[in-house]
Parts: C-alpha cells; structure tokens; sequence
C-alpha cells in the first residue's frame, strides 16, 4: 500500500465512523473529532508522512511541508 493509499484508507476509515466527528476547537483529534484541514495532515501523519511535525497547520501551508515524502515507498 502506498502512503497515498494508506492517507485514504485512514481518513474513509474516520469518514465512516460515527464515533468521529468535526469540531475546530478540538480539531486534532483530542476528543475523537477534526475538522477538514487537521484530518487531511492527520491522515498523511498516520501514512509516515510528517506533514504536521514539519508545520503544517492547515491544508493552505500543507503542501510545502510534504516534500518528497507523499510516495516514496
């Protein structure tokens, strides 16, 4: 599985699951819930892309911090 794959398959996973839900108080999962941004850079940190520990606060400065690490499996 690629880390593009396994990005997807952790947020349809989340997606699917009622038990998760949006909120942007506690927006990085700290009460099960994330709004769009933070499960997007969630999502690529769970597939071994470090998106959130090199910065990445929201999808607008997401991209600049993923660099050659989407899929390089």
């Amino acid at each position: 599985m690629t880390k593009t794959e396994s990005a997807i398959s952790w947020i349809e996973a989340k997606a699917n699951d009622n038990r998760y839900g949006y909120d942007q108080r506690y927006r990085w999962g700290e009460k099960g819930d994330y709004d769009c941004s933070s499960a997007v850079i969630t999502a690529w940190e769970q597939a071994g892309v470090p998106v959130k520990t090199k910065g990445a606060a929201y999808t607008g400065n997401m991209y600049d911090k993923t660099g050659d690490d989407r899929d390089s499996d």
